[in-house]
């Protein structure tokens, strides 16, 4: 839809898969060495190494490209809520992040499922779900909540989804500040796991569409 070139690498995977499409935008989607959250900060090097591969083996500019870390809010496997707040202050902006690499943190509240259903319903976040497993549940007993049905306009309506919550929240985004908004979320997210053992349905992914100039509201 967005015609954009592919390659991806996946974990535990030697080789790394490429699409023919149009060379001029391009996308590279790549796993973290373990799917732990704290695998983000990559003590092993293994995304650096990843990184070298795809500048020279693709030609992919790594270091003039958005970056974007994206996991789920899982309370049963990424337990360390102050290494998530770390991550969150220190994972501000795509492009660069001073002596770091750049990079934004984008959680789905409790997984990218989020992303998904706030494709096709209104007032998405007005679901709840304490894990992913309980939204792929969801998705499955619902038909027209599919991946292969998003298409553009439900594309725009997943980030209304994200305007509308924020709103609801008094959150105010300023998307080239988003770590303000961003930890805003992730502390109203938790008061309300505390008091429901359920996270409101939402997913940031949104966010990259609207930071790249993807998707702009009038």
């Amino acid at each position: 839809m967005l015609d954009y070139e592919y390659i991806e690498k996946r974990r535990n995977r030697p080789n790394y898969f490429q699409s023919n499409k149009n060379k001029n935008s391009r996308v590279a989607v790549i796993n973290t060495e373990e799917s732990h959250i704290s695998f983000v900060e990559d003590e092993n090097n293994y995304l650096d190494n990843i990184f070298e591969t795809l500048i020279i083996d693709y030609n992919f500019p790594v270091d003039n490209t958005a970056i974007y870390y994206l996991f789920d809010r899982d309370p049963k496997s990424n337990t360390d809520v102050e290494l998530i707040k770390k991550l969150i202050y220190k994972l501000r902006d795509p492009y660069e992040n001073g002596d770091l690499r750049g990079g934004v943190l984008l959680l789905s509240y409790p997984s990218v499922e989020s992303f998904v259903i706030s494709n096709f319903l209104t007032d998405s976040y007005d679901n709840d779900f304490a894990l992913g497993s309980e939204a792929k549940i969801f998705i499955s007993n619902n038909n027209h909540i599919q991946i292969n049905n998003i298409h553009e306009d439900s594309i725009k309506n997943a980030v209304v989804e994200l305007k509308n919550y924020l709103e609801n929240e008094e959150i105010d985004l300023d998307i080239d500040n988003f770590s303000r908004a961003n930890i805003q979320i992730f502390n109203k997210q938790e008061n309300y796991y505390l008091k429901k053992s359920t996270y409101k349905t939402l997913s940031l992914l949104s966010i990259a569409f609207l930071q790249l100039g993807i998707i702009s509201f009038e």
